[in-house]
């Protein structure tokens, strides 16, 4: 709900991108539903021990506020669709000079905090978004490579995608 509402206001893509967002509102929607079928009752769990639930919470939290300081720093420059904006700058402080995709490194450890204290939806959402997540990455850094090939490779050389200095 807040990178919706957190979109008013951003520049203008240069191109749509109407495929992009339906399909990340279908594998929402999506990872909501599958628990539901008898198959896949197994992942309908949520730990007694408040060890685990305690460890999933911190880490959806903290997972949620770096998203969030991510967009917050990107700015009008956001788009929810792999795009270049009218007048896009390349952003490299903040978030963004520890990992590339500070985001998708947020929103990943968001899922995996929710998949542990929930199961169930959130498990399908950590697989399905973690997939999704991993396709962006690629398609942003040659997106980004394009749009700003003197400043890009540099900072795709000192900075991780995902993980500070791991990956």
């Amino acid at each position: 709900m807040y990178l919706t509402v957190s979109a008013l206001g951003v520049k203008r893509d240069t191109v749509a991108h109407l495929s992009q967002k339906l399909g990340i509102m279908f594998a929402i929607i999506a990872a909501f539903l599958l628990p539901h079928l008898s198959i896949f009752r197994f992942v309908n769990f949520a730990p007694v021990n408040p060890v685990p639930s305690s460890f999933g919470v911190i880490l959806c939290a903290a997972g949620m506020a770096f998203l969030v300081w991510a967009r917050q720093h990107l700015g009008r420059n956001w788009s929810q669709a792999v795009t270049t904006k009218v007048g896009h700058e390349l952003v490299t402080s903040g978030p963004y000079s520890y990992v590339r995709h500070p985001m998708y490194a947020g929103g990943f450890l968001a899922c995996i905090g929710s998949a542990i204290v929930c199961g169930g939806a959130f498990i399908f959402l950590l697989v399905t978004l973690g997939a999704i997540f991993l396709q962006r990455v690629g398609a942003e850094d040659k997106l980004m490579e394009q749009q700003f090939p003197s400043e890009y490779p540099d900072y795709k050389k000192r900075t991780k995608a995902l993980i500070p200095f791991v990956w």
